[in-house]
């Protein structure tokens, strides 16, 4: 059975660390994993649709999100590996947990900054509560 694998990505750095640990041990599962990438856009306020109409809103959304997965896209097409990409609406950690819930994803890997103790618990990170949510494996990957 091909193991598929939920890859969130914010466009930082720290979230590559993910796709580089998946091109270096991609090659040691059976059949490639199929790899699902999705980048989660934080929900504007409400009364922002005064001003903006909702198809633009939408498009500013998907060309953001898309433009936070370019680089995680690129690198795993390099490696010979085809990424789906997701972009998504709403509260990062939920929305994550929800998407893998209903796409049957077998576990996520995640990058993180690797803080723990104090300083893990007041930033309260998107990795950290995914983690607590999740009903599949969570990788953190640093």
């Amino acid at each position: 059975m091909t193991q598929k694998w939920l890859v969130p990505i914010d466009g930082s750095e720290i979230a590559l660390h993910s796709i580089d640990w998946i091109i270096k041990h991609a090659a040691d599962c059976r059949e490639p994993p199929q790899i699902l990438l999705i980048n989660v856009q934080v929900t504007l306020p409400n009364d922002i649709g005064r001003f903006i109409n909702a198809d633009t809103l939408r498009e500013f959304h998907l060309e953001t999100g898309m433009a936070a997965l370019a680089a995680a896209r690129d690198r795993l097409v390099a490696a010979g590996l085809s990424p789906e990409l997701h972009v998504m609406v709403g509260d990062p950690a939920s929305t994550i947990t929800e998407f893998a819930d209903s796409h049957a994803c077998s576990q996520i890997l995640i990058g993180t900054h690797g803080n723990s103790g104090l300083t893990g618990t007041l930033l309260g990170s998107v990795a950290m509560k995914v983690v607590h949510r999740a009903k599949i494996p969570v990788l953190l990957i640093r």
